[in-house]
């Protein structure tokens, strides 16, 4: 027979509910979207895709000139995190360079050239003779 138990008791704890209180439950937050943040082309410790394979990154509020600012520390070396110059640098998406430039900066600074562009470059190089050239 299973003990009951005495809610009036002092040793008695209330059974732990994983639902939440009822009503007052609370919705899960809806996460944000995660966009790269590089810093130029270079990649930057901030982004949310950068990651230490130690585990040693860590974001701390440092005031500089009166103004609060977000720096990546390293808590192997104790200092500022060096970003990709770390052989412990990763990124999550797969987007930095062996040279630590990120990918998908890259893509963003290239420039779109349309159908009608390239075409009417390729009809001005087949108006040229090829005796102008020799």
């Amino acid at each position: 027979m299973p003990r009951q138990y005495n809610p009036y008791h002092r040793d008695y704890r209330r059974p732990y509910r994983r639902e939440g209180r009822g009503e007052h439950f609370r919705k899960p937050r809806a996460l944000k979207p995660q966009y790269p943040m590089p810093l130029g082309v270079q990649c930057n410790p901030l982004c949310p895709f950068f990651v230490c394979t130690k585990r040693a990154k860590v974001i701390v509020n440092k005031s500089y000139r009166g103004k609060i600012k977000k720096v990546a520390y390293c808590r192997l070396t104790g200092s500022e995190c060096i970003g990709a110059e770390c052989k412990y640098a990763t990124c999550r998406i797969n987007s930095m360079l062996p040279d630590g430039k990120c990918a998908k900066a890259l893509e963003k600074t290239r420039k779109e050239v349309s159908d009608e562009e390239l075409f009417r470059e390729m009809e001005e190089i087949e108006d040229y003779d090829i005796d102008e050239f020799r």
